[in-house]
Formats: structure tokens, sequence, C-alpha cells
């Protein structure tokens, strides 16, 4: 598969999310639940439609410490299945730049999560299930050529301005390509956001990954930084522009030592 058609399956990845909007059907309801745009962008368990586009630039990377460059889409879908249960789906497909003396670009694993949660709205929210890596991967140094999949769970706090919170996930593979190495990776997202009268908000939402078949010593990845955001609301349609910045406090050899995100997203 090359880029042209990587990029041709986001966007129409991009226009299905965009039907899903305008038809309030199969599970959802058309309505989304009350608060800021703000705080159902910074709750990854918000009943409503998420469309996230992310451009990352990363650092350092390499060996000639070069910047690589990562293109990602992160649709938030919510399902309701009865009065009191609702499902929570969040993909990540990305485009990866990799730098170096055999640089490529291509597709990289796309990985889906499910996450079953209450309705009811409370301070407290919590959500809980599967999460699988599909080996989609253009270059065999974009992805594992693995399957994989494990579970996924995530416990907030939302109180007024403030969205804390942690969402955790492990990958085990399960098939694929024998002569590449086994995947067993935990991760850690950590969430802590506050949202001004001005519809400003900050943010710290670091992502800390644990390889767990990786040579001692190449293990972790250990990102520390902070976002800043604003949203809009033009019509019925929530807008948030957001940048930030990472810096890798441990990472393993070749990985950027500083990220750059930035973000345009819609709620619907």
């Amino acid at each position: 598969m090359k880029i042209g058609v990587a990029i041709r399956l986001i966007v129409n990845l991009a226009l299905s999310h965009l039907v899903l909007c305008a038809f309030p059907a199969w599970g959802q309801e058309s309505g989304k639940e009350v608060g800021s745009v703000a705080q159902q962008k910074l709750n990854p368990l918000a009943y409503s439609i998420y469309l996230p586009a992310t451009l990352s630039l990363g650092f350092g990377a390499g060996p000639r410490r070069d910047t690589q460059p990562t293109l990602s889409l992160q649709p938030r879908i919510p399902l309701r299945l009865t009065e009191d249960w609702r499902v929570i789906s969040r993909s990540n497909v990305s485009i990866i730049h990799v730098p170096g003396p055999e640089e490529t670009t291509g597709l990289g694993d796309i990985d889906v999560s499910l996450f079953l949660t209450p309705t009811k709205t409370a301070k407290w929210v919590w959500g809980a299930g599967p999460i699988v890596q599909f080996p989609t991967a253009t270059d065999t140094a974009l992805g594992t050529e693995k399957w994989s999949a494990g579970p996924t769970a995530a416990l907030l706090y939302v109180d007024g301005p403030w969205v804390n919170g942690i969402l955790v996930s492990h990958l085990w593979s399960f098939a694929g390509r024998g002569s590449r190495e086994d995947v067993s990776l935990t991760q850690v997202e950590v969430e802590f956001s506050y949202t001004f009268s001005n519809d400003w908000y900050i943010q710290t939402s670091p992502t800390f990954s644990h390889d767990w078949n990786a040579p001692s010593g190449e293990r972790w990845v250990i990102p520390i930084g902070v976002d800043v955001g604003r949203t809009f609301t033009i019509g019925s349609q929530g807008i948030t522009v957001q940048i930030g910045a990472y810096y890798n406090v441990k990472k393993p050899t070749g990985a950027p030592e500083w990220v750059l995100n930035t973000q345009l997203s819609w709620l619907y």
C-alpha cells in the first residue's frame, strides 16, 4: 500500500465519521451530554462524536537527529446500548515518516479501543473493554507485523473546569509474522486539565509506555509537557485548536527527544 492509498484511507475514515454525525442512528443519541466543548474534548469517555487531526513533529530522531512528522486521526464515536450502558469507540490511524538512511513514509498499525461505560452522569467516570491493534503498516519500519489485543480501562474525575484521570492499556501479540518480535506493550495516559471561563484550557496529557520485550534500558518512554488550547462554537459545531510540547525524559535509542503537537478537532 502506497502513501497515497494511506491518505485516501484516512480521508475515507473521516468522511465515514461525518456521515455518522449527520445520521445519529445506529444506537446513537441525537443530543450531546451536558458539558462545555472543552470538557467533552478533554474527556475520553464523553458522549459526543469527536474527530481530532494531530500533526506531531519529533525532533532529534534517529542516528542523524532528524525531524520525524506523524499525522494522526483519532476519532471517538459513542454508541448507546441500553438506557444504562453505552460503548465509546476510540481509534488511532497514523501516517508516519521515519527519517534516516533508509527513510520511509506510510500508514502505521491501526488500533481500536472499546470502552463499556455507564450512561449515568457523575463526577467519577469509568470505562473498560478491549483494545485491538491491526498490522496495517505499509512498511516493516512502521509497524509490528503482528495482530495484538488486550484490556484497556479508564477512570476519570470530571468536576466543573477540571478533567483529571488515567487511561491504561496493554497489548499482547497473538498472530502475525513469526520472524518479528512478539508484542507486549503497556501504555498509561495521564490527564490533568483545567478550562478557563474565556474558553481557553491548559492540560498535560503524557502517555507513558513500557515495552516488556525490549532490551534493558530501551523499554521506557516517559514524556513530560503541556498543551494549551482554545474552543470555539459555530452554531452547534464545537471546534478546538491546540498546541503543545513534550520532552522525553526517558526513551529508547532513536526516538525523538522533543515532540511538538498541533491539533485541530471537531465535536458533533
